[in-house]
C-alpha cells in the first residue's frame, strides 16, 4: 500500500468526483464517524444524502438566516464582556445553538451549566473527527473519552429529542398533524425514514452527533479565520470597517476568500477501492491512500493568480471556479451545509437581490463588525499546536465603547 498526493487544483477537483476513491480521513475517529453521511460510499451514501437534503432547502436557509441567526446573535451578545472576549469562545456560543437547531437536538434545561456541557461535548466530538490529524497519538484514551461523551449525549439530549419527534411523526401518520408541523431538522428526517434507510439506533445517534459537530465545529474554525482577516484589513485600510458595514455583500466576499485560504479540513484522504488512474497520471491500486490537498489546491497560482497564498478579496477568478475554491468539496460528496455556512456565491461587481443568502459566517462576522469588535490591544492570538491543522486556539478581542 502506498500514499499518493494531489496538489494541483484541477487534479484535486477531478479526484473528488472519482467513485473509485472512498473517504478515509476519519478512520481513526470511527467511534463517532463510522457510517455517518461523510464516510458513506456508493448507494448507501446516495440514499442517505437524498433523504437529508430535504432539510437543506432554500426556505430552510431563508428561515434560518432571517429568524434563527438574529435571535441567537442577540442572546449571545447580551452576555459578552466588552473588555475582553475570545472569538473562539464567542464562535462556540453562536454556533452551538445554531447547530442544535438544524441537527434536531433540544436543550432540556436551558441553563448556563447545560450549555457549557454541550460545548464540552462538541469539543470532544471534534477530537474524534480530527484524531487522524492529532500530533498526540494516544488513540485509546481519546477514543474512550469520545465513547463516554457519546453515551452522555445519547442519554441527556438525543433520547428526549428523539422521543419528542417520534411522537410527532406518529401524530402525522395518524392524521392528527400535518407534515408542515414537524420540526425542520436532520433528526426528524432520519426518524421518519429510518426503515427505508435501514438505520439502527446507534447510527441515528452518531449521525445526529455528527451534524451537531459539522454545523458548529467547522464554523467556529471558519469564523476565527474570517475575523482575523477582517480585523487585520480594517487596521491597515482607512475606512474599511465603514465600507464593510455598509456593504454586506463585500463582507461576504471577504468571508469567501477566507474560506478559500483556510478549509476546515486542509486535506481529503481517500482509499482506493479499485485500480484507477488519477488525474495527474499516477496509478492507484486497491488499498492505496490518496491525499487530496485542498489547502494547496486552493492556493494554485495557475487558478488564483500569483498572489494565491495571500488574502485578496478582490481577486478575479474564472467563472468555472467557486470563490471558495474546493473548500466545500465537489460532486456527490460536496458539503450539504455549504449554503448554510457560506451563503450563495456572488461575484465581485454583482449586486445580490433580496433573496440572496449571505451564510451564517458572513452574517455573524458582519454583525460583529457593526457591534464594534476589534483586536485586543494587549493580548495576542494563539494557534492550536496540538493538531496538524491551522486553527485558532485563542483569539482575544474587545468591543469599542
Amino acid at each position: 500500500m502506498k500514499t499518493l498526493e494531489l496538489t494541483a487544483y484541477r487534479d484535486c477537483e477531478q479526484a473528488l468526483k472519482l467513485p473509485d476513491l472512498k473517504q478515509a480521513l476519519y478512520d481513526e475517529g470511527a467511534i463517532l464517524m463510522d457510517r455517518v453521511l461523510v464516510t458513506l460510499h456508493g448507494e448507501e451514501h446516495r440514499l442517505r444524502r437524498n433523504a437529508e437534503m430535504r432539510v437543506f432547502r432554500r426556505h430552510f436557509f431563508r428561515h434560518f438566516e432571517h429568524e434563527v441567526i438574529p435571535a441567537v446573535f442577540d442572546d449571545v451578545m447580551s452576555t459578552v464582556d466588552l473588555e475582553v472576549e475570545d472569538i473562539v469562545d464567542l464562535g462556540y456560543h453562536f454556533m452551538v445553538f445554531l447547530a442544535l437547531k438544524f441537527a434536531g437536538i433540544d436543550p432540556q434545561q436551558n441553563t448556563r451549566e447545560e450549555f457549557d456541557d454541550m460545548v464540552a461535548m462538541l469539543r470532544m466530538f471534534g477530537v474524534a473527527a480530527t484524531l487522524g490529524q492529532a500530533r498526540d497519538k494516544d488513540l485509546e484514551a481519546k477514543t474512550q473519552a469520545v465513547r463516554d461523551t457519546l453515551e452522555e449525549f445519547d442519554r441527556r439530549f438525543f433520547t428526549p429529542s428523539s422521543e419528542r419527534r417520534q411522537n410527532l411523526i406518529e401524530q402525522v401518520r395518524n392524521g392528527e398533524l400535518g407534515e408542515d408541523q414537524l420540526p425542520m431538522d436532520v433528526l426528524t428526517v432520519l426518524l421518519a425514514d429510518e426503515d427505508k434507510l435501514n438505520l439502527v439506533r446507534d447510527m441515528v445517534v452518531r449521525e445526529t452527533a455528527f451534524y451537531f459537530l459539522a454545523g458548529a465545529h467547522t464554523s467556529v474554525h471558519s469564523l476565527g479565520h474570517a475575523m482575523h482577516h477582517l480585523l487585520s484589513w480594517c487596521e491597515v485600510q482607512n475606512g474599511a470597517r465603514e465600507r464593510l458595514i455598509a456593504d454586506r455583500a463585500m463582507t461576504q466576499r471577504f468571508i469567501h476568500e477566507s474560506f478559500r485560504l483556510h478549509p476546515s479540513s486542509p486535506v481529503s484522504k481517500r482509499r482506493c477501492v479499485s485500480e484507477v488512474t488519477l488525474p495527474d497520471g499516477q496509478t492507484a491500486q486497491v488499498g492505496d491512500i490518496v491525499i487530496i490537498n485542498l489547502r494547496q489546491a486552493n492556493r494554485d497560482e495557475s487558478i488564483f493568480g500569483p498572489d494565491a497564498s495571500s488574502f485578496n478579496p478582490s481577486r478575479t477568478i474564472a467563472n468555472s471556479v467557486p470563490e471558495t475554491g474546493i473548500t466545500f468539496g465537489i460532486g456527490t460528496h460536496a458539503c450539504l451545509g455549504k449554503n448554510l455556512a457560506a451563503g450563495n456565491l456572488v461575484r465581485a461587481g454583482n449586486m445580490p437581490d433580496e433573496s440572496h443568502q449571505y451564510g451564517t459566517v458572513a452574517w455573524i462576522a458582519h454583525a460583529l463588525l457593526e457591534a464594534g469588535l476589534q483586536n485586543h490591544p494587549e493580548e495576542q492570538p494563539e494557534l492550536d499546536e496540538s493538531i496538524d491543522r491551522e486553527t485558532w486556539l485563542r483569539y482575544p478581542v474587545c468591543f469599542r465603547r
